[in-house]
């Protein structure tokens, strides 16, 4: 056991070191790819704000993930960026970052990318880049560069001298400050071409190669039509350095006149602001472009924004220093330093409680004012309501007129006189009126005169006002009433007061002359209403309903159908024997609606049956009927009609047309086609109207089908026509079937068709078939 013993401990004191180092190298390997580097390259040093900007908004994108590693690198080309200086840099990152493998660089401002141009491919091989704040990015920037994209910086110089000369519109020169490093004669180039578009209108000097001094005391002898704009100012002609958080505060006290800029850091020291170049935003964007590549989107197919990313930024101390209004800034500026008073932090809503509370007082007011009016108004408004109920009840128009008058007296206080009239042919002419006997005669309210000559020009005009425009009139002391009814022709009510009428007054007149109308307009619609149920009625009472009985005497399969239109129309149709070898069949369409439309139809088929007695040519019998029927006609009604006389033996069939829709023979073997006759003439409308008899041989089981245009010009909700097609179509499909089965799949599928719309006429189906 000893020395089974002592082997394990052997062989395990051999294999350890291998674990260890096998464990080791898993762990390394490990780390190696549990995160993602990114060297952030800045240009500049780490003090300078538009590189802490970048930074900051680089950071704030990048932070979303947990496995990036971030190594941060300051070129410091403000203070020096010589050749010499480019290749210690590479000497020193080439040390630094052997052994440090990169999986994305972001380079900020254009130092880090001319470095990266440089010596990217001997530092960095294939490792992909992405810029912000390279200032008017273009592909000479990138000449002989692979596997970048970024976002370009520019500086909207344009849209800052609009609204500079916006706000200040008596400036007539510009002094723009720069000095001579890299990035202040790129930027000022930028600026020149942008003052190109405005030379017609200022003067642009610009204070270069200045020592502070020089420009402190260029700044002091400004006049009152200058303005000032801050390009970059590092270093001035005598060397000496200067950040912008330094320089700027002396540039601003030193001018009289405002000082404006094109970058967001420099806000806060001195610059009125305008529209300016965001280093957080240039920053997040390079970020978010990063966080693409890093998650394996190639960066070359990733386009480079070019459209710098600047807002409307302002410093509340310039702002106020130099008067200019907030409500001339654009619409979204962003603004720092704003006063923390409470009143200039919640002066909206000061103003907005404020003239809420005065409009509630107002409101009060009016309110305490009108509870007596109100209160008034409601017993007129039961009082019309009340009113309006009993008017549906009254049998007589006298009776009417005085029920009106009495309403109106309890309605409104202080009635002096009350009259109806009825409108002349020329409203406005006093002379023309003519008054009904007054409605109200007290002994001592006089009268108006029975031929309106009393009448002043301002009543004269007040009736003629509300004539004209049908709707109620008013003065101070009359209104004139507008009834709008047909049925009322002395619609136009006089009231005269002892006191002038107020508004409430007329707004109850107005109400109370609209709700007798609207009852006026009940009672005419329901005998309206009434008289169509009467024609409805004597129409459907004229056709006859004996299909079996008829049937079974005349050995034939007979039977018909109408449905009225909601508007009553004039359809008809008719069987009957002439003889005993003979029966009449015939469907008619009168052109009108309502009672007329059905007296003239029941005249229409009355005429049929008497010319039809011993007659069997039915072009005779519609010549007898047509003539009768243009007898004293005066309302020009007409019929169309078709007329077939049946040999119930021979099974010969003739027919004559009146301007008819064809009919439909359904042969015993199923086939439908369409009756051939001549269209003839419409029944009714011209004294010496000819028709044409013509005839056909049908066959045992042969039938006719005749309908009115009421089934062809059924319209679906949609507008569509049924159409003679669709009416084939169902008669072939029911042509076996009995004479009352055919009609009825015909009315069912005109329904079906029509569904919801609204029948516009009537729909007359009549099926006879021979035995």
């Amino acid at each position: 056991m000893a020395r089974v013993l002592g082997f394990l401990f052997l062989f395990i004191a051999q294999i350890t070191p291998q674990a260890i180092a096998v464990a080791g190298s898993t762990e390394a390997d490990a780390a190696t790819h549990r995160y993602q580097s990114v060297l952030v390259l800045n240009s500049y040093d780490e003090v300078y704000a538009w590189t802490a900007g970048e930074l900051r908004g680089i950071r704030d994108v990048l932070s979303r993930r947990s496995d990036i590693r971030l190594r941060i690198e300051y070129m410091d080309t403000k203070n020096i960026n010589t050749p010499e200086y480019f290749e210690q840099l590479r000497d020193l990152y080439a040390t630094k970052y052997r052994d440090f493998p990169l999986d994305l660089i972001i380079a900020t401002d254009d130092d880090a990318l001319r470095f990266l141009r440089a010596y990217r491919d001997t530092l960095f091989p294939r490792v992909p880049v992405v810029f912000s704040g390279i200032n008017n990015f273009g592909p000479k920037k990138v000449e002989g560069f692979d596997l970048y994209t970024g976002v370009g910086e520019s500086a909207d110089f344009a849209s800052n001298m609009r609204l500079a000369l916006e706000l200040h519109p008596k400036t007539k020169r510009i002094f723009v400050i720069s000095d001579d490093l890299t990035t202040g004669r790129t930027v000022r180039r930028e600026f020149e071409s942008a003052a190109v578009a405005f030379q017609h209108r200022v003067e642009f000097s610009y204070l270069t190669d200045l020592s502070m001094s020089q420009l402190q005391e260029k700044l002091r002898a400004l006049g009152s039509d200058s303005l000032v704009f801050y390009i970059t100012f590092f270093r001035d002609a005598t060397g000496a350095s200067f950040t912008p958080e330094e320089a700027l505060p002396i540039i601003s006290e030193a001018s009289k006149r405002p000082v404006y800029g094109t970058t967001d850091f420099l806000l806060g020291h001195g610059i009125v602001g305008g529209m300016l170049r965001s280093s957080f935003n240039q920053g997040a964007a390079a970020g978010e472009l990063a966080l693409r590549v890093l998650q394996g989107e190639p960066v070359e197919s990733i386009p480079v924004i070019t459209e710098s990313p600047n807002d409307y930024m302002f410093d509340y101390h310039q702002l106020d220093r130099f008067d200019i209004p907030l409500r001339q800034l654009p619409v979204g500026s962003i603004i720092i330093n704003e006063p923390e008073t409470f009143y200039y932090k919640y002066k909206k809503l000061i103003w907005t409680v404020l003239l809420l509370f005065v409009a509630l007082v107002a409101y009060i007011v009016v309110l305490l004012f009108s509870i007596k009016k109100r209160i008034r108004a409601q017993k007129g408004l039961q009082a019309i309501i009340d009113s309006a109920a009993s008017f549906l009840n009254i049998e007589s128009y006298e009776k009417m007129k005085s029920a009106v008058a009495v309403q109106l007296r309890a309605m409104l206080p202080a009635v002096e006189h009350i009259d109806f009239f009825k409108p002349a042919f020329n409203p406005s002419d006093p002379a023309v009126w003519s008054a009904s006997a007054d409605a109200d005669k007290s002994p001592d309210s006089g009268s108006l005169g029975g031929d309106g000559k009393l009448l002043g020009y301002e009543t004269a005009e007040l009736f003629g006002r509300s004539a004209l425009e049908k709707r109620s009139a008013f003065s101070s002391r009359e209104l004139v009433a507008y009834l709008n009814s047909a049925v009322f022709p002395e619609n136009l009510v006089y009231v005269r007061g002892k006191t002038n009428f107020d508004d409430l007054d007329r707004d109850l007149a107005e109400i109370f002359s609209s709700t007798v109308s609207l009852t006026l307009e009940t009672i005419e619609k329901h005998k309206i209403q009434e008289s169509l149920e009467t024609a409805r009625q004597i129409q459907m009472s004229m056709l006859p309903k004996l299909f079996d009985s008829f049937s079974q005497e005349n050995s034939v399969d007979l039977f018909a159908f109408l449905i009225p239109a909601k508007e009553v129309g004039g359809d008809l149709y008719d069987f009957f024997s002439i003889d005993d070898d003979h029966i009449c069949v015939t469907v008619g369409d009168v052109s009108d609606k309502g009672v007329p439309a059905a007296l003239f139809m029941a005249m229409a088929k009355t005429l049929v049956r008497s010319a039809a007695e011993g007659e069997l040519e039915p072009s005779r019998i519609l010549q007898k009927v047509s003539k009768e029927l243009q007898r004293d006609n005066t309302q020009a009604m007409f019929v169309t009609g078709f007329l077939g006389i049946l040999n119930k033996k021979t099974r010969r069939l003739r027919y004559a047309n009146g301007g008819h829709n064809p009919p439909y023979l359904v042969n015993n073997d199923g086939r439908v086609s369409q009756l051939e006759v001549k269209p003839g003439t419409i029944l009714g409308a011209f004294p010496n109207a000819q028709f044409v008899s013509e005839e056909t041989q049908l066959n045992p089981g042969d039938g006719l089908f005749i309908y009115s245009d009421g089934v062809t010009e059924a319209r679906s909700t949609q507008g569509a026509l049924y159409e003679e097609e669709r009416l084939e179509t169902a008669l072939e499909a029911h042509a076996s079937d009995s004479a009352q089965a055919i009609v009825e799949a015909v009315i069912d599928d005109v329904r079906d068709f029509a569904k919801d719309a609204t029948q516009s006429d009537d729909i007359t189906c009549l099926f006879v078939r021979t035995i």
